[in-house]
């Protein structure tokens, strides 16, 4: 079995997500948030995810730093 073969596309990806299967950003791979409206959020790159092409005014709350 090849790499190519156990790789996901981006359409996977998005579905997993969406579906709850995925709770792992796209971008950053942190953990992501699901707010109101249907929202989902990534609290460190600050990147959404919405259903529809207008996005109303969303506040994601930001996670604190771990300490280093």
């Amino acid at each position: 079995m090849s790499v190519a073969q156990l790789a996901r596309t981006l359409d996977q990806e998005l579905a997993a997500l969406v579906r709850g299967a995925s709770l792992e950003c796209l971008v950053c791979g942190e953990f992501v948030l699901r707010l109101e409206g249907g929202v989902i959020a990534c609290p460190e790159c600050r990147s959404l995810l919405v259903a529809g092409t207008e996005v109303s005014e969303v506040a994601v709350p930001r996670i604190a730093s771990y300490p280093q």
